[in-house]
């Protein structure tokens, strides 16, 4: 029974080789995104190592975030540029937004409506790192492409803003989720990004 139990392929084998995955993943991706011009490489890394790992099977997550890592980390400064400069005009548009609708300054109405502006412009940013993960552009291309796609898939880039906005409340609320939601957010998110690559993606995508 016992030898069972302890069998590489057995479910709680599998199982906890996932949980240790998602959690030394999740510690990579911090640890890749103190520097901050190395942050995009990181998120990229993250992406494809976790849906690779966890969705496709692979057994080497932890080298494949760190070669995704050591390819993408030159190609992801300038993207990681553009979005630091983003995220913080969406904190800002999102607290001047609250305070405004608290002192009546404006609408609750207002106040949705920005808040459906910051969780496009934070599902468009989502999309940006997978598909430097993903595919050979440019920086320009890269930020073109992801532009192009992100709003051509509304309703997905929509949910994957919902998804990492809240992701992002539960890190800071509470710090521990720090150390494995960001592997769990990316799996969610391949639910919404996969379907958007598809149609771009060649028919063998082993790599």
């Amino acid at each position: 029974m016992f030898r069972n139990l302890f069998n590489p392929e057995s479910a709680l084998m599998v199982t906890m080789t996932r949980v240790t995955d998602c959690i030394f993943l999740s510690l990579f991706w911090l640890l890749g995104c103190f520097p901050l011009v190395t942050a995009g490489a990181s998120f990229a890394a993250l992406y494809d190592a976790t849906y690779r790992g966890f969705r496709q099977g692979d057994k080497n997550s932890w080298q494949r975030f760190l070669q995704t890592f050591r390819r993408n980390w030159k190609a992801g400064i300038v993207p990681t540029l553009v979005f630091a400069a983003a995220m913080f005009l969406l904190v800002k548009l999102g607290i001047l937004a609250w305070n405004s609708a608290v002192a009546g300054t404006i609408s609750w109405m207002f106040f949705a409506g920005a808040m459906l502006v910051v969780m496009l412009m934070l599902g468009l940013l989502s999309i940006l790192f997978p598909m430097l993960s993903r595919f050979e552009n440019s920086t320009g291309d890269l930020l073109k492409n992801t532009c192009l796609l992100a709003f051509a898939n509304m309703p997905r880039t929509l949910g994957l803003g919902v998804l990492n906005g809240v992701t992002v409340m539960l890190c800071i609320r509470f710090v521990v989720p720090i150390f494995f939601l960001p592997s769990l957010a990316c799996l969610l998110g391949s639910l919404f990004i996969e379907p958007m690559f598809k149609p771009y993606m060649p028919e063998d995508t082993a790599e």
